[in-house]
């Protein structure tokens, strides 16, 4: 297996902290996070990564977890990671498996806790909280 098949095997196994939660885990490349991959001869590997969004609290977690597998390969020196804000994420960014564990773990919610259309307009109307007199 090359160099850049066991970087690719590597960062396969770094999860997405929020799709965890979310019981959807995925990894950051079924995520489509990963935008760029450069290894250079001296062994140093660049990363482009995609946030999910410019509030991802979990980014410098995932950046760790990428850190930590990357060093663990033989070949691999210094692991650098630019985060890449060139465009926002979207679910179009997922690989086809990415999109099969989210569709999956949306029909499982849908199963446990249906949704009817437009079932939001049958909630009471929202009432002003009462207040107190003192």
């Amino acid at each position: 297996m090359s160099v850049r098949d066991r970087i690719n095997a590597a960062l396969a196994t770094v999860y997405d902290p929020c799709s965890v939660r979310c019981n959807a885990g995925m990894s950051i490349v079924d995520m489509g996070l990963v935008t760029g991959l450069d290894i250079e001869t001296d062994g140093t590997v660049r990363i482009a990564l995609r946030p999910t969004s410019p509030w991802c609290t979990m980014i410098g977690s995932i950046m760790m977890g990428i850190e930590e597998r990357l060093t663990e390969i033989d070949e691999v020196g210094e692991v650098v990671i630019a985060i890449d804000n060139g465009r926002p994420w979207s679910e179009a960014e997922m690989t086809p498996a990415g999109r099969d564990i989210l569709y999956g773990a949306r029909a499982k919610s849908r199963a446990v806790a249906p949704v009817r259309p437009r079932q939001w307009q049958e909630r009471d109307t929202v009432t002003e909280p009462a207040t107190e007199e003192v």
